[in-house]
C-alpha cells in the first residue's frame, strides 16, 4: 500500500482534474505505479465520456473511457450539474460517506505507489446535510493537496480552506495555484504573494495550459 493523496479544491472548476492528470503523467514518467479515482461526480453526461473528468483520468492512465471503466473509478455519478448532495437527492441516491470512504480505502490497499483521489467541488462541498468533502478526507485518512485559483478572492478562499484543513488535523502536502481566466495581478507576482502569506506551506503554480511545470515533488 502506497501513499494516498486527496486532490481538493477551494471551489469548483478550479483545475483539479487538470492537476490530477498532470500528476498522473509526471508520476508515471518517474516510474511510479499510480492510479486516480474520482468517486463522486455531478454534471456527468454518459454521452460524452471522453470529455468528462472521469474519462480524462482514465485516458491519462491509458485506459479506454468506457462506462464500465468509468464505473470502476467513479461509481457515484449524477447528471445534474449541482452540488453532490443535491444532485444525489434529485437522483434518489443519497450519498453515504462511509461507503465512499470504504471505496477509496479499497483502492488504497492495491499494489500502488500513489493513489490520487480527486474530489468534487471544494473541500467544504456538502456530500450530505451532515458531512462535507473534508469529513471524507478525514475518514479516508489521507494527505491533501489543495488546488486554488488566481482570481480576485483566491487569497481569502485559500487561507480559509487551509484553516479548515488544519482544524481537521489533515496533513497538507502543498498548494497548487492553477491560473484562472482573470488573475488578480500579474501571474508571475502571485506565487510570491502566496508564499509571503503562507511561508510554511509548499506552493507551486501552473499557468494556463502549462504541461511542463513540475508539481509531483510536492507529494513525494
Amino acid at each position: 500500500m502506497g501513499k494516498t493523496i486527496f486532490i481538493g479544491g477551494t471551489g469548483t472548476d478550479i483545475g483539479k482534474t487538470y492537476v490530477t492528470c498532470l500528476l498522473l503523467r509526471q508520476l508515471q514518467d518517474e516510474g511510479f505505479k499510480v492510479r486516480a479515482i474520482k468517486p463522486v461526480i455531478s454534471g456527468f453526461d454518459d454521452k460524452a465520456l471522453e470529455q468528462s473528468d472521469s474519462g480524462l483520468l482514465l485516458q491519462q492512465m491509458d485506459v479506454e473511457a468506457t462506462i464500465e471503466n468509468v464505473e470502476k473509478i467513479s461509481p457515484w455519478r449524477f447528471k445534474d450539474p449541482l452540488p453532490p448532495h443535491l444532485a444525489a437527492e434529485n437522483d434518489d441516491r443519497p450519498l453515504d460517506i462511509n461507503q465512499i470512504a470504504l471505496f477509496c480505502q479499497k483502492h488504497a490497499k492495491d499494489d500502488l505507489d500513489f493513489l490520487l483521489i480527486e474530489g468534487a467541488g471544494g473541500i467544504m462541498t456538502p456530500l450530505s446535510y451532515q458531512y462535507t468533502t473534508l469529513d471524507l478526507i478525514k475518514r479516508v485518512g489521507c494527505h491533501c493537496l489543495l488546488v486554488t485559483g488566481s482570481s480576485l478572492g483566491t487569497l481569502s478562499h485559500t487561507i480559509s480552506a487551509i484553516t479548515c484543513i488544519k482544524q481537521f488535523n489533515i496533513a497538507l502536502d502543498g498548494v497548487i495555484i492553477s491560473e484562472s481566466p482573470l488573475n488578480y495581478t500579474d501571474f508571475n507576482v502571485i506565487h510570491g504573494d502566496f508564499t509571503k502569506l503562507l511561508p510554511d506551506i509548499s506552493i507551486k503554480n501552473i499557468s494556463r495550459d502549462n504541461q511542463t511545470e513540475e508539481i509531483f515533488s510536492l507529494i513525494i
